[in-house]
């Protein structure tokens, strides 16, 4: 990751790897404690370490992109609004573009088109939002500009993209405003304005992200129902990737997927493995193969997220919950506030109890969602008392939000005590003394110093 972030930069690809290599050189050397033959081991590690280092670096400088003319036939991967405009990311054989189209062409995911255009960089920008580090994140090689876009009314029935734009579009036109905004996503990862709105107000925007919070509930009703099952590991997992699938492959429910799959296969071969080493392997398998999931929000705020979960052993059980959820407050304070500029202190209150009751409420939404399948319209007052509830809930929160308007607006210090506290948390639960903290902190400070840039 160090080595990435010192190519963003503009240093050679060879000396981000050195560098990279030599910082975890020196942390080995810090964690080392003499256990018999583990020196191999660590030599390995570093081995394994630099050549990695060196091959996402080279990736990250050497990206090249198709210039000149593009005409092509194409699927709608993505559309999102994008200031007066849509963005909309075409898949072609040539790899994914992103263009800016009219709203009036209504052009959904799934769609066949024609695009002719002429294909530029990503745009880069050193100051606030950078549209080159978001678009390459989701595997966009380039943009499109003097886009001609013309439908086609054959459209495969086998895509993807079709699949989640059909069950966007049911789930629009079938539940009410909560449920529908819950259900696109929980399933989809798809974001209603208005309940971003509110979830920012609360401090509680992680929520709707796809993420391991997410992921867990899924794998957990899988669990529950295939109870006795010697299958149900093998069948969690291809629900995981289909699942994944319909979300979009998202940099914070990808690592999530890949962290609770390292942990299902080990489960399976008998070889359970560590919240922390899942959460590692994860991490490194998705900066290999996409580095620049590094600059991604999603990507910092997920990882971040689930190292500080696995460290809570630590603490005493009595009082896990509400020191979790303060914990990942704090931690992620830095990197909410650097990227986007403001972080309500009502989060630090309500996040406790928003947790685990959201937790139920999801369960809730997911398991009475079949009841509009009913005929004769059966299953609607389920349906509305579901949302009655939800509105509730919502108003309390609104309640406890008023009650605590402050919001956090100034960035300095909060880099600082974000990673203080994480590293002090890490070290204790890697069991490491205060030269190793040390150590570990300024390696650390220095990464998310160019994390924050």
């Amino acid at each position: 990751m160090i080595s990435i972030l010192l190519t963003g930069k503009g240093f050679p690809f060879w000396l981000s790897g050195i560098v990279s290599g030599f910082i975890f050189l020196g942390l080995g050397f810090c964690a080392y404690d003499g256990t018999p033959n583990s020196s191999y081991i660590f030599i390995l590690c570093f081995v394994v370490s630099m050549f990695g280092s060196l091959w996402s670096s080279y990736r990250v400088e050497t990206d090249l992109f198709l210039s000149g003319r593009l005409a092509e036939k194409a699927v709608v991967a993505f559309e999102r609004p994008w200031g007066g405009k849509r963005a909309v990311v075409f898949k072609t054989p040539k790899g994914k573009f992103v263009g800016l189209t009219s709203p009036s062409l209504a052009l959904k995911e799934g769609d066949s088109v024609g695009i002719k255009a002429s294909v530029l960089p990503i745009e880069r920008r050193n100051i606030g939002f950078n549209p080159y580090t978001y678009w390459r994140s989701r595997g966009v090689v380039g943009r499109l500009v003097g886009l001609q876009v013309k439908k086609s009314r054959k459209s495969s029935p086998l895509s993807v993209y079709r699949w989640r734009s059909s069950l966007k579009e049911w789930i629009l036109l079938n539940y009410p405003p909560r449920i529908r905004g819950y259900l696109l996503a929980i399933l989809l990862g798809v974001r209603d304005p208005e309940l971003v709105k509110l979830h920012s107000s609360w401090g509680t925007s992680h929520l709707l992200a796809v993420s391991g919070f997410h992921v867990a509930l899924l794998v957990g009703v899988i669990f529950s129902t295939l109870r006795g099952s010697r299958l149900k590991v093998q069948i969690s997992i291809l629900f995981l990737f289909v699942y994944l699938i319909f979300t979009g492959f998202a940099a914070s429910s990808t690592r999530a997927g890949l962290m609770v799959t390292f942990a299902l296969i080990g489960k399976l071969i008998g070889r359970p493995i560590k919240l922390l080493q899942a959460v590692s392997l994860a991490a490194i398998s998705l900066i290999l193969w996409r580095p620049w999931f590094v600059w991604d929000i999603g990507w910092k705020l997920s990882v971040m997220s689930a190292l500080t979960i696995g460290c809570m052993d630590i603490f005493p059980k009595k009082f896990l919950p509400f020191i979790l959820s303060s914990l990942l407050w704090v931690v992620n304070a830095g990197c909410v506030l650097a990227t986007f500029g403001t972080l309500p202190l009502a989060g630090l209150v309500i996040n406790p109890i928003a947790i685990p009751m959201f937790g139920i409420l999801f369960l809730t939404v997911i398991l009475f969602a079949p009841f509009a399948f009913l005929p004769f319209e059966i299953g609607r007052p389920f349906l509305l008392l579901t949302e009655g509830v939800l509105v509730a809930v919502e108003r309390a929160l609104n309640l406890i939000s008023s009650l605590m308007p402050a919001t956090l607006t100034e960035v300095w210090p909060w880099p600082f005590i974000s990673l203080g506290i994480f590293f002090i948390i890490l070290a204790k639960r890697l069991s490491f003394n205060n030269f190793r903290n040390f150590c570990l902190s300024s390696c650390g400070l220095f990464v998310y110093i160019m994390l924050l840039s």
